[in-house]
């Protein structure tokens, strides 16, 4: 996916693109690819140092001392295939080794851009930088949206949806590389009983509290997500099931040390506990640990069961 914003990518009054240190192109947008103007070829993957004229491309390359950060910033003149040469405002700056470039045709175009498209602020001198500026906030914003579309907003955990993206992610991971993967279901025991007694409003609150007590029991690689009501799901990346049974018994006896005001006594859950086989789909795996903990609740509820 191209580093700049996906409107760009039709409009003719600016460049963007990306390049390789040996000047191979590797993404372009209509800008550049008018600018250098290769005939009847497809300029993605071609060599680009001859349209540099002034810097010339090695000069670009040799910026900054081949570190990462801004190489370049100003009239950057280009030239095509038959000799013309065009001068741009323009801004070259190197990221993970490759260069990327910004450059203008036509600042009242690229003025517009920003006030229609990216609802930026006309007044801004530096349009390249701003640009920039806004292309990274549009990242983040994005990458919030994802992550919240992945949030359980009560918990604060993770949700079915991000469960199903880790699952996946994880049991490929074990079919390419090997390694162990076990799964943890958790269900609290007679949370009915607390929505009828204490109300929603407490039984919120206790979903709250079994969830940050699941992130401080719980390692950073592991994925916790609440599965739907009052279950909630463990994933175990390198992890056999020894070691998942004890996680699983350290959390549910946290649980019983510590109450959830306004219940007056701890609340209990129920485990089911099951380590990813040999060829096994995720839907395999989720089906035996939820058939695991079914078994631990016909046992007698507040305890771990391993399929």
């Amino acid at each position: 996916m191209p580093w700049y914003a996906s409107e760009l990518e039709p409009m003719l009054a600016v460049a963007a693109a990306t390049l390789n240190e040996d000047s191979t192109l590797i993404e372009a947008n209509a800008g550049f690819r008018r600018l250098v103007k290769v005939e009847g070829q497809q300029p993605i993957g071609m060599h680009m140092s001859r349209f540099f004229v002034q810097p010339d491309f090695a000069t670009l390359v040799r910026g900054q001392a081949g570190a990462d950060g801004e190489v370049y910033r100003g009239l950057l003149t280009m030239g095509d295939y038959m000799g013309r040469t065009q001068s741009l405002r323009a801004r070259v700056w190197r990221v993970d080794g490759r260069l990327r470039v910004l450059a203008e045709h036509d600042i009242e175009q690229l003025e517009r851009l920003s006030d229609v498209v990216l609802a930026l602020n006309r007044d801004y001198a530096d349009a390249q930088l701003v640009l920039a500026q806004i292309n990274l906030k549009l990242q983040q914003r994005e990458a919030q949206m994802i992550a919240l579309s992945m949030t359980d907003a009560l918990t604060g955990l993770g949700n079915r949806r991000r469960l199903e993206q880790a699952l996946v992610q994880e049991v490929s991971r074990v079919e390419r590389a090997g390694g162990k993967l076990c799964a943890v279901m958790a269900d609290l025991d007679h949370f009915k009983r607390i929505n009828d007694v204490y109300g929603h409003e407490a039984g919120d609150k206790v979903l709250a509290a079994v969830g940050d007590l699941l992130r401080r029991q719980t390692r950073p690689t592991d994925i916790v997500a609440r599965f739907g009501g009052e279950e909630f799901v463990i994933l175990m990346p390198h992890t056999d099931l020894t070691h998942a049974i004890g996680a699983a018994e350290r959390v549910r006896m946290a649980l019983g040390a510590n109450p959830v005001h306004p219940l007056p006594a701890p609340i209990t859950a129920s485990f089911g506990v099951a380590e990813l086989m040999a060829g096994e789909h995720s839907d395999v795996l989720m089906r035996r640990v939820d058939e695991a903990l079914y078994r631990a609740k016909q046992l007698g509820r507040n305890r771990t069961v391993a399929a």
